[in-house]
């Protein structure tokens, strides 16, 4: 039953994410296609069949370029929805006298996003590799088949520190803005550190993805396996914090 109060709740989000992401993954396949003639606009599939090993890289990694953030969006609108957000306006009380623990409604909410999260990054990625595949006839796209299982990989750790804000902040607005400002605040010090002061900091959580989005650069980047157990790591802990923080919330 909490399950279907969590869809309820984050299906707006979720619906606008998905179409979001889909619509953008099809109109960057398309785009290399389109053309002006005479004041109007066609569709040339010739664009696709002259080298179609070369369009099938160069489209999946175009669409990389626009769903490499989809896991990262999603896991932080979602996760401010979970159930540490009501603790500030009161509604989770009701909640809290029937007969469920804190903990299953915390995990039932992770579950419902977690699903969703998924769907955001496998239905726009793999809609855009089954177009391109019926343009170009090449179907050998192991970047989008692998693209978005590590996008949303990428987005459980953020989905656990978005929970935990929530929790902690008793609010989704406060939830929202402290994660906001934690992903903000990390990219600005990387840039500061990879810039001016050429230090290697790594992409928050996104390692993997960069691996993907760099593979085809002259040297082949070796596969982040530090940064992938980092993932891992958080994606584990941050709901046992979060679970933690819940257990001694007070109302």
């Amino acid at each position: 039953m909490y399950a279907w109060k969590c869809w309820r709740e984050t299906r707006a989000c979720f619906i606008f994410l998905l179409t979001g992401f889909a619509v953008m993954a099809v109109m960057v396949v398309l785009v290399p296609g389109l053309h002006e003639r005479n004041g109007w606009w066609s569709f040339d599939r010739r664009e696709y069949t002259h080298d179609p090993a070369i369009m099938v890289r160069y489209g999946s990694m175009m669409v990389l370029s626009v769903l490499w953030a989809a896991g990262i969006l999603a896991a932080v609108f979602l996760g401010v929805t979970s159930p540490g957000s009501e603790l500030e306006p009161g509604t989770i009380e009701y909640l809290w006298t029937r007969p469920r623990t804190r903990s299953s409604l915390h995990w039932k909410h992770w579950a419902v996003c977690v699903a969703e999260i998924l769907i955001v990054a496998f239905v726009p990625a793999y809609l855009a590799a089954a177009l391109l595949g019926a343009l170009t006839g090449n179907w050998n796209q192991w970047l989008l088949m692998l693209a978005p299982l590590l996008i949303a990989l990428t987005g459980l750790p953020i989905l656990g520190l978005a929970t935990v804000m929530a929790a902690w902040r008793r609010s989704s607005l406060g939830g929202l803005i402290l994660t906001s400002g934690i992903v903000v605040s990390y990219v600005i010090l990387r840039q500061i550190a990879v810039g001016p002061m050429h230090l290697n900091l790594p992409p928050l959580f996104m390692g993997p993805v960069a691996w993907l989005m760099n593979y085809y650069t002259p040297s082949r980047m070796l596969f982040p396996w530090g940064a992938f157990a980092c993932v891992i790591a958080f994606a584990a802990a941050l709901p046992l914090l979060t679970e933690r923080v819940l257990q001694r919330s007070e109302v």
